[in-house]
This record gives structure tokens, sequence and C-alpha cells, in this order.
């Protein structure tokens, strides 16, 4: 039961670190509908 724990707690670290999507990349923060959110751009 420890391990599937620490597999939830490692993808919630990973979440909270990068909070954009596989195959891109936080370039700064933007205002959307009033709200400062993570500027996500394909890493490409």
């Amino acid at each position: 039961m420890a391990t599937k724990k620490n597999d939830i707690q490692k993808t919630a670290d990973k979440q909270s670190d990068d909070p954009c999507w596989d195959g891109y990349k936080k370039v700064g923060m933007k205002i959307k509908e009033g709200k400062k959110v993570p500027n996500c751009v394909p890493e490409k």
C-alpha cells in the first residue's frame, strides 16, 4: 500500500512542478478571464 501512496505523491509533485501538458513548457504567466494562469507553449 505504501508504494501506491508514493506513486500518487510523485504524480502530485510532478503536477505542481509543471502545470503544462506533456510536450508543452511554461513560458511565464498570462491573464485569462481575469485570472493569472501559466502560459504553456509547444516545446518545438
